[in-house]
This record gives structure tokens, sequence and C-alpha cells, in this order.
């Protein structure tokens, strides 16, 4: 891509252009034809390019229309593609024009759809993802990568950046992609986020169904005071097959650029455990403070971890309100299952102030009021230690809580010490899964005690 500006070149796709060059090689590469323009007009990120078993070579893109504006209906852009059928030397545009919605008060551009990658499906098919302001990516066929149908929504939920496919050798796809919902705005000024996890899922079957849906790559900076200026996080992820059956990934950007390698049997695993002996790393524990500038705002770690000699790990999980910014929040991720259960030691403190312990579909940020409003299932705990009208939890003693879901099945039961105490109602929404765990505190004022968790452990199945 160059960039090509006419007169003051200010203006997006009307003076200000991003254009699409090509230029091949000859001879092993002893041999370069000279470049050329293969598409003139205004380009965002091109995230890969593919060559069908046919020969012809595929390259998707979005366009920004210089007739429309940013924001609803449908964002400036629309998703479509070039392609070659002998070898580089020309090159036609396809007809499709894909577009997805946007919204009004989007925290975010309103750019619309855009950033596509694709992948070769065994039986001929062309599929494609798009980044959308929508929520989730969108997905597309072509029976020939030219001709596209309607882009249609997804169920890889998300923030508005784009994926990453990779076929390994046994045939098996990986797609990745950032299953983080945006933060809200406050009030009414946009904040950066949505990047501080890259995700994965792995599908035997040609697209049509995912295992997984794991954090591949957390951004390491993501619990301390970000950059005031420009791109942060995980999203933009290339991945590659590596000796060994493993595979490469280089994603991120600013200071959360990164490589990372692992093996993709990994995403098939049913079960996580977590006792603190091994720090934070493995938790997104941040929470959003200040005032909201350019995108912009502060954010410090919440909540920390105590020395504690009885607990498995010599260390427990310590979740209040410290002071007068909102209460800890921390967000733990685990493989997707349709039912699973789930099981938590916790110790509520005496002065404790209040929390919530919800099962979600995608990464919320930590002290999201509205997190347990989109939780799957939620379960608030109120200073008395009430989880319901009639059930307690005793105040100052340890207790394990297991929670045990089917949300195909609508329902959630919460044990108290192995005695059934607690069924959750389920939101209307029709989740995948579940593959987050997520506590905050709900205290409305300073809360010094808090709770203590000891020890996570989970059991999915799908």
């Amino acid at each position: 891509m160059i960039v090509r500006r006419e007169g003051e070149g200010k203006t997006v796709a009307v003076d200000y252009f991003i254009d699409i060059w090509h230029i091949k090689t000859r001879n092993g590469g002893t041999e370069w034809d000279k470049a050329k323009v293969i598409f003139e007009g205004y380009v965002g990120s091109i995230n890969g390019v593919t060559q069908l078993s046919t020969g012809r070579i595929v390259l998707p893109f979005a366009e920004w229309l210089p007739d429309r504006k940013t924001g609803p209906p449908c964002g400036a852009n629309v998703v479509t593609c070039v392609y070659s059928d002998d070898g580089g030397d020309t090159w036609h545009k396809s007809p499709s024009e894909l577009t997805a919605p946007t919204y009004t008060d989007f925290n975010g551009s309103g750019y619309g759809a855009c950033e596509p990658c694709v992948i070769e499906l065994k039986d001929g098919r062309v599929y494609m993802l798009a980044r959308t302001d929508a929520g989730c990516l969108y997905e597309s066929y072509s029976p020939d990568g030219a001709a596209w149908e309607p882009l249609r929504p997804t169920e890889f939920l998300g923030t508005d950046a784009p994926a990453g496919f990779l076929r390994i050798p046994d045939g098996r796809i990986l797609v990745f992609w950032n299953g983080c919902e945006k933060p809200p705005r406050v009030n009414g000024a946009g904040v950066y986020g949505g990047r501080d996890a890259l995700h994965a899922a792995i599908s035997d079957d040609e697209c049509r169904s995912w295992h997984g849906y794991r954090e591949v790559y957390r951004d390491p900076t993501r619990n301390n005071t970000p950059p005031e200026t420009g791109d942060r996080g995980t999203a933009y992820p290339y991945p590659y097959a590596a000796p060994h059956g493993k595979v490469i990934v280089m994603t991120g950007q600013g200071p959360a650029n990164g490589m990372l390698v692992f093996d993709p049997n990994w995403l098939l695993e049913t079960h996580r455990e977590d006792d603190f002996s091994g720090g934070l790393d493995g938790w997104s524990v941040f929470k959003h403070f200040g005032e909201v500038k350019h995108w912009w705002q502060d954010r410090v770690q919440s909540p920390v971890l105590v020395e504690l000699p009885d607990a498995r790990g010599g260390k427990v999980l310590h979740v209040r309100r410290p002071d007068d910014k909102a209460g800890d929040g921390a967000v733990w991720n685990f493989p997707m299952g349709r039912k699973g259960v789930l099981t938590l030691r916790v110790l509520l403190r005496e002065g404790f102030g209040g929390a919530a312990v919800s099962l979600m579909d995608r990464f919320f940020d930590p002290t999201d009021p509205n997190g347990e409003h989109e939780a799957v299932f939620s379960l608030p705990i109120r200073p008395d230690g009430h989880i319901s009208v009639n059930e307690v939890i005793k105040v100052g003693d340890w207790h394990t809580l297991r929670i045990q879901w089917d949300a195909p099945g609508r329902t959630a039961v919460v044990y108290v010490d192995e005695e059934a105490r607690v069924y959750l109602p389920r939101s209307y929404r029709e989740p995948r899964g579940i593959n987050y765990l997520r506590m905050r505190s709900t205290a409305p004022e300073v809360d010094a005690a808090g709770m203590y968790i000891d020890y996570v452990t989970v059991d999915v199945s799908d």
C-alpha cells in the first residue's frame, strides 16, 4: 500500500488515498517486474492474500467511499477484493460491496465492515471474516473468491478488530480474534479498549463449528497506565505453522507487540485451574479511572494478592473497594463449554461490601458495571452474605462455591459446600457457551474488607 495525496491531501478518499500496489518476482526471486498499482482509492489495513487451489489470487480489503460518513447506518467502508487469474499480471475488482451495521454512540470509529481475511475451504468455497462495529465478526461465503454473499453476524463476539486464519498441516483451521467487549463511553467521551486479549478457536469441520475460545495472548501492559496516543493491545494477528505441530503468531500494537508459540491441541483442553501461586499473569485485573481525553483513560491494577499460609497456593486474591475509585474486578478465561462446573473457595471478610460472581461468553472489562447485566449467569452476593432472598453465605468463614451450568438448558445451579442453594436465571441471549469467570466488588462505598478467593477450577464439556 502506498499513500497518494492530491492538492492538500487531508480528506480521506477525496484527496488523500492509500492505493494497493503489486510487484512480481520471477526466477526464484532473482528478477523483479516493475511495481504497478492494482487498486486506486483509500484502503485500510490488509490482512493477507490467498491463492486458491484454482490458481486464482484473492486480495480482500475495505474501500472507503467518499460519499459516505462514518457511523450509522453502515459506516464509510465496503468490503470487497481484487483477484488475479494469471499469477498477478492482471487484476480485476470484485462486483461485491459488503457492509455491516454501525450504531449511534458506538464507542469506536464507526467505520463499518473492514479489514477482512479469507481462507479456502476443502469444497472450493472461500470463507471470509470481517471486522465490524456490530459487536462481533461478520462472515461471508464465495464460490470463487470474486462474488460474495452479504455479510452476516457470527458467534465470534468481540471488539472492532480484525481476525486471522491458519490451516495447519493436519487440515484443521485456526482463527484468531479479539473476543473482548468494548468498554462503555464515559459521559459521552470515547474510551480506547477491547484489545486486551487475543483469542483462538479451532475447527475440524471446515469452519462450521469451533472449539477453544481461549486467550492465547494477553497484553502484558493491560493493568498499567496506557500510552496516551496510538493504537495498542493484542490486535492484528498473523499466524504461521511452525515445526513439530506448533503455531507461531505475530500480533499486537504499541507496547503489546509480541510473538507467541503454542500447540493448537491446547485449545481442546477441558480443564483449567489457578491457585494464585504463580501470580496474576493469567488474569486481567485493571480498572479505568479519571478523566477521559482523546480516547484515553488511565488504568490501575485493582485486586491484589495477599499472603495466606493456609491457602492452597499460599496466596489469595483480595477483591474489594479500597478507595473512591470503582470496586475491584478480575476476569479469567477458560476453554469454552456449553456445559460445565466452576468451583471457587471464597471468604467474605467482616465488613464485606458486596460482590458479583458472573459467568461470561466473552472478555468484559473487569470493573464495567454493565458486566453483570450482560453475563450469561450472575450470582450477586449482598454485604450480609445473602445470595438470594433466603440463602446466606456466612461472613467470616471459608466456603466452597460450585456453579454447575447448562447453557442450552438455560440452567445454572449454585452449590454452597456441596448443597444446592440457588438456581440462577439466565440472560435472554443464546450464548455459544461460557468461557469466562468475572468477579467484581459491588460495594457502594469504600470496602477495605472485601472477599478472598483461594483457588478456582473449571471443567467444561461441549
